[in-house]
């Protein structure tokens, strides 16, 4: 030990390969090759260099080919015993050599030697360290469950694929379920809860070769009965194999004649019990996807395998169609066309399409009518999800088929007397979620979606709206024979029915903003003909809220178009009286009926519907001026005097109303509530006013300014800047220039007296001296460029402030001179 102390070339680092493959550092000491007498073994041993005495390393030297020399410096080889990888780093080849040529010479080999395998020393070069070997499982018997358990609990991730092959090479499965057979016939606890270590350390190993394996017929109920003795459910006993054995049962609706098929069936059902029953909290994500792997790939060769049976889907329809069979014998078949739907739902786009290619040739949609009309529930909502995945996948196949039912339309009139019947069990939303599907014009022909759509609106639409209008015409026509009165009394007798009728109408409700968003003028004219907006409006005055907001929903769908046919009939039908009266209900409520009701509002405000805002401001000003709980009603009603300010300021041909326009532009405008600077800058250029109006004769030094885009607020206000209020200052001084060569091109004389009297014979504003005279023989084309210019301004303000800023326009005067 004393030579190893004293010679600098044994020194070395201790290093150790952990569970992420991943070398520690254990230390640096001085190594060396000694002999116990005690053990009758040699040892490698490192003593630490910091106090000579503490061992960082002690490791028996192994008569099997265990050891590797890496480049000049390192040692590293495998413990047997432990599973750990070791490597020892020298300072100098030479210490290397000599503990190399140690072992070497206690091993009987030459040190020259290569070693047998060349991969491990490549393997070991990268980091692995390890044998390439496969090791050697401990026997299945009883005295080693604990070893095997930890062998495979503990497992590191580098080693897996050596013990997974090694575990299918002896067929080592096996063994451990006949194993398991004897543990559980001793009755001990501790040994069953190893073997359910055991198992479950099999599954976590995610291979798909040993999945196949513990899934087997012949193995299953060893491996599901070894995985019920779990250590952490100790208060109650699990029965996994009585559930599989006598409660379980498959059974063959259609027959299946391929074997292979049917294994495949068995193996599905049985890797999702264990995945979803038996070990829902121990398996980790990898666990989860290599068995969901392993469910898809078996999916994707059973409908494959199935569809491509010429015998098996044309059985199945006709069992589906057979109305001579007992409820419960088509209840199976339509479960069992779910299923298959349900599985193609998860396959690649190319199987998919093929498996529903062969859906349609052998005709499943035509049974499923009938099956819409028993009065199951159960039956119905297996064929509206047959349905539902049909249209998800490609809702061209569902319209086809409806438009090739002309002019029954059997299913389509399956599908909406399930939505409107009084009667339920869930299945509503789904025949609603088809209809959606089906109606949708987005990925329709031209030729396709006029032919559907006609059809709905002239043979079904007024079916489908019963529940919230009533008895209403079929088409887009106006109802005959009955009044809105007795339909909107005929649709409050309902009211009183049982629940499912609320839920009809909502989502009833929730087609018809469908149909307003998608469908344009067909819904519009069956709408405004059948009055159907007030009638839904009818159920805002409702206690139930859901019924409410669907009502609101439909509402602010019809005024979210903007359009002026929806308006005029908002207004001649004062159809915002519900909507208020719930607003004042809720006003003081932090609820959702209350912010839908505002939204609808804000946006009536944001989008300046002038229609909308005057009918607002006139037939609701009371109520709408006393909420002051939020702003949107103070500039609701400030936008529409706004909008006055700005029609009354406008002859009957856009042009201003009066003189005082022109001499005064700040009479017939008021400011924003956030316009005071720009008003104060307004105020300060007053004096101008009193100056003489703009001529020809007069030169304009003014810099040209280009105008700069108007400001907006927060709240998407326009803001006028101070370049605004000199556009209109010179839209004003323009009018006035005009109405002078208006009267100068007529040589009418000025008036007399009374307002706009000659100015006086001196001071300010005197006429000029002889030889100039502001009198121009010709004055039409300056009365038409001032016209024009006059107008462009007029147009310039009606436009949205928020648009780019407006080029200043120059006007070409006779004299060739430039007008700004």
């Amino acid at each position: 030990m004393s030579e190893a102390n004293d010679a600098s070339r044994h020194r070395a680092k201790v290093y150790c390969l952990n569970e992420n493959g991943q070398w520690d550092d254990r230390g640096t000491g001085h190594a060396a090759v000694q002999y116990s007498p005690a053990e009758e073994a040699a040892f490698v041993v490192v003593l630490s260099e910091d106090d000579g005495s503490s061992a960082l390393l002690n490791a028996r030297v192994h008569m099997e080919d265990i050891y590797q020399r890496q480049q000049e410096t390192i040692v590293s080889w495998n413990e047997p015993e432990t599973g750990v990888d070791y490597a020892l780093s020298f300072q100098d080849s030479e210490g290397c050599t000599e503990l190399w040529e140690q072992i070497c010479s206690l091993q009987g080999r030459s040190p020259d030697e290569q070693p047998r395998d060349a991969e491990s020393s490549s393997a070991a070069q990268q980091g692995g360290g390890a044998n390439d070997a496969l090791p050697q499982l401990p026997a299945a018997e009883l005295r080693n469950v604990s070893t095997i358990a930890e062998l495979l609990a503990d497992a590191p991730i580098f080693k897996r694929a050596k013990l997974i092959e090694a575990l299918l090479q002896q067929n080592y499965i096996p063994q451990l379920v006949d194993l398991f057979g004897v543990v559980e016939d001793l009755e001990n606890k501790e040994d069953l809860h190893h073997m359910f270590n055991i198992f479950k350390g099999l599954v976590m190993l995610n291979d798909s070769g040993i999945y196949d394996i513990i899934l087997r017929e012949d193995l299953v109920m060893g491996v599901v009965g070894a995985l019920e003795y779990d250590p952490d459910l100790t208060s109650h006993k699990v029965r996994h194999r009585a559930f599989l054995t006598e409660t379980v049962r498959f059974k063959q609706v259609v027959p299946i004649t391929d074997e292979t098929i049917l294994k495949k069936i068995h193996q599905n059902y049985r890797l999702g019990f264990l995945k979803d029953v038996v070990l829902p909290r121990a398996l980790d994500d990898n666990a989860f996807a290599a068995l969901n792997q392993i469910a898809f790939f078996n999916n994707m060769q059973i409908i494959s395998t199935l569809s491509s049976d010429p015998i098996f889907l044309q059985a199945l329809s006709e069992k589906i169609a057979d109305t001579s069979q007992s409820a419960d014998s088509l209840l199976e078949a339509l479960r069992l066309l779910q299923e298959l739907c349900t599985i193609a739902k998860q396959l690649q786009l190319y199987n998919r399409t093929a498996f529903y290619r062969k859906f349609c040739e052998h005709s499943c949609f035509a049974p499923l009518a009938a099956c819409l009309l028993r009065p199951e529930p159960q039956l119905r909502l297996s064929g509206l999800e047959v349905l539902l995945a049909s249209v998800q996948h490609e809702p061209q196949l569902l319209r086809q088929f409806v438009l090739q039912q002309r002019p029954e339309c059997q299913l389509l009139h399956a599908i909406v007397g399930v939505l409107v019947c009084a009667d339920g069990n869930g299945e509503k939303p789904q025949a609603a979620e088809v209809l959606r599907c089906l109606l949708d014009p987005e990925g329709m022909e031209g030729r396709e979606q006029d032919e559907l759509l006609n059809l709905f609106y002239e043979d079904f639409v007024h079916r489908m709206a019963h529940p919230v209008v009533g008895k209403v015409s079929a088409g887009t026509g106006p109802m005959n024979g009955v009044s809105d009165k007795e339909s909107l009394d005929a649709v409050d007798e309902e009211r009183r029915g049982p629940a499912d009728v609320l839920s009809s109408r909502q989502h009833v409700c929730e087609l018809l903003c469908f149909c307003v968003q998608k469908h344009s003028y067909r819904i519009k004219y069956f709408i405004l003909r059948n009055n159907v907006l007030q009638k839904v409006l009818r159920f805002a005055t409702q206690r139930d809220k859901c019924l409410v907001l669907a009502a609101m929903r439909f509402f602010r769908t019809c005024i979210g178009l903007k359009d002026e046919f929806y308006n005029r009939y908002i207004i001649k039908n004062r159809c915002f009286d519900p909507v208020v009266s719930q607003l004042r209900a809720n006003c003081t409520r932090d609820n959702l009926v209350h912010s839908a009701i505002l939204e609808l509002f804000d946006f009536v405000r944001r989008e300046n519907i002038k229609a909308l805002i005057g009918h607002l401001a006139e037939a609701y000003q009371e109520q709408l001026a006393s909420m002051r709980h939020v702003d949107i009603f103070k500039g609701l009603l400030l936008r529409h005097e706004q909008n006055d300010e700005i029609k009354g300021s406008r002859g009957p041909n856009g042009g201003p109303t009066g003189t005082n326009c022109a001499t005064n532009p700040a009479v017939g405008r008021r400011a924003f509530p956030d316009e005071d600077d720009d008003e104060a800058y307004f105020n300060e250029s007053d004096d101008d006013d009193d100056e003489p109006a703009l001529s020809l004769a007069d030169d304009d030094d003014r810099p040209f300014t280009p105008r700069q885009p108007a400001v907006l607020n927060d709240d998407t206000e326009p803001r006028f800047g101070g370049e605004e209020k000199e556009n209109r200052r010179d839209r004003y001084a323009l009018q006035s220039a005009m109405q002078s060569f208006t009267r100068a091109g007529r040589g009418s004389p000025p008036p007399a007296s009374g307002r706009g009297s000659p100015p006086p014979a001196s001071g300010r504003g005197s006429p000029p001296p002889d030889g100039l005279s502001h009198t121009i023989p010709n004055t039409a084309p300056v009365q038409s460029a001032l016209t024009s210019l006059v107008s462009d301004y007029d147009v310039a303000e009606e436009r949205d402030v928020s648009d780019d800023s407006r080029k200043r326009r120059r006007v070409a005067a006779p004299d060739g001179t430039s007008l700004d």
